[in-house]
């Protein structure tokens, strides 16, 4: 005997009409579609275009606090359901998972009675599945740790990721660059998250707004404005910009003039704010400024010798101007400093490696000492030796 066809479908979080057209059409054919009462805008709309709904919980009814009572109370209100069934479909709010313990726990239940169909749940490689998971994540059936969550208990690991996907860049390995982008949207997913629950924003939000500023910053692309240089470019980016400062103004959205984000590496920011000041002519003429400003801060941080404050102040200020002369020769600070670690960092193993190749122990042994085992591998590593 053939049992009758089941579909378990995910409505997501808007209209009707934002739905794929298989998932569409397939809850037009379903008789009935079971639906938790009034769960997102999408059953308001089935319901407008006269399909047939049942609704598995009352508005009054509160859902249980765990998957296996949700799937409980669904099972249940199928298998009494008094009319025959040839076809009908379970029409879950948001982006419920092939994977997902609600899923798992309607299948064990239904799957006597009912051929269950999960064909129209989020695809392995859809970005509907990862906002599934997040929102599963953080539902009240989810991860207690990923539920306690905010912004900013999170801010730590979006560092963390944006620089481990610098150094899988770095190390040229693509396998590692998949999985770490993948590691950085999450927490872009998981921010959108936070905020849907609170009513602020949603994903959806995030995609609609970096889409329209990409479109209106590249007129050149995609209206009649004609650019032929990156330079071309660039200056109309800031014209466009400057004209959504001034509208955001005028909407009292005022901002300060350095609107830099607050998180940046401190080179970074220093030379991001080099780089505002010069767009108003506040810049020297060659790289000769800076590299004087650069012995004048050296000889003002030797006089504060002694003086932690002042100290302090001026090795600021030394590091500012060396980031300003860096900017004129093109050289990105923030990663000029991080080579250079990365290559004291390799230069150093091999140091640890030639003195324990002689039995030695170098917490055993003084500058001297170990500085001609550096400059042993300085030498090895200059004549390819």
């Amino acid at each position: 005997m053939v049992k009758p066809l089941l579909h378990i479908i995910g409505l997501g979080f808007s209209d009707l009409d934002k739905l794929p057209l298989a998932v569409y059409r397939t809850l037009g054919k379903s008789r009935p579609v079971f639906v938790l009462a009034d769960s997102c805008p999408a059953v308001m709309d089935m319901q407008k275009e006269g399909l047939l709904c049942v609704d598995l919980f009352s508005q009054e009814d509160k859902l249980p606090d765990t998957a296996e009572q949700v799937a409980a109370q669904i099972a249940e209100q199928i298998l009494s359901y008094p009319e025959e069934i040839n076809m009908a479909s379970i029409a879950l709010p948001g982006n419920p998972l092939r994977e997902g313990r609600l899923a798992l726990e309607l299948q064990k239940r239904l799957n006597s009675k009912y051929e269950l169909d999960l064909s129209l749940l989020p695809a392995d490689d859809s970005l509907e599945r990862l906002l599934g998971i997040m929102a599963e994540l953080r539902s009240r059936i989810g991860c207690p740790w990923d539920r306690e969550q905010t912004h900013q208990t999170l801010k730590k690991y979006l560092i963390e990721e944006a620089y481990e996907v610098i150094e899988a860049i770095e190390s040229a390995s693509m396998h590692n660059l998949c999985e770490e982008l993948g590691d950085l949207l999450l927490q872009v997913v998981f921010h959108s998250q936070i905020a849907a629950e609170a009513g602020q924003f949603s994903f959806a939000d995030i995609l609609k707004g970096i889409s329209d500023k990409l479109v209106r910053r590249h007129p050149h692309v995609f209206s009649t404005v004609q650019l032929r240089s990156s330079e071309e470019v660039l200056t109309n980016w800031d014209i466009i910009k400057k004209k959504e400062k001034a509208e955001r103004k005028d909407a009292g959205l005022q901002q300060e003039f350095f609107n830099l984000p607050k998180g940046l590496p401190s080179l970074q920011l220093a030379e991001d704010t080099q780089k505002k000041a010069a767009k108003v002519g506040f810049d020297w003429q060659d790289y000769r400024g800076p590299c004087a400003k650069i012995y004048e801060e050296l000889a003002e941080l030797e006089r504060e010798i002694g003086d932690k404050h002042r100290l302090q102040d001026e090795l600021g200020d030394l590091l500012f101007s060396i980031v300003n002369l860096a900017r004129f020769l093109g050289i990105n600070a923030e990663e000029a400093l991080r080579q250079s670690t990365k290559k004291f960092q390799k230069r150093f193993n091999q140091m640890l490696v030639r003195i324990q190749q002689e039995g030695l122990a170098p917490e055993q042994m003084n500058l001297e000492q170990l500085d001609i085992y550096w400059e042993q591998v300085k030498n090895a590593e200059k004549f390819g030796t």
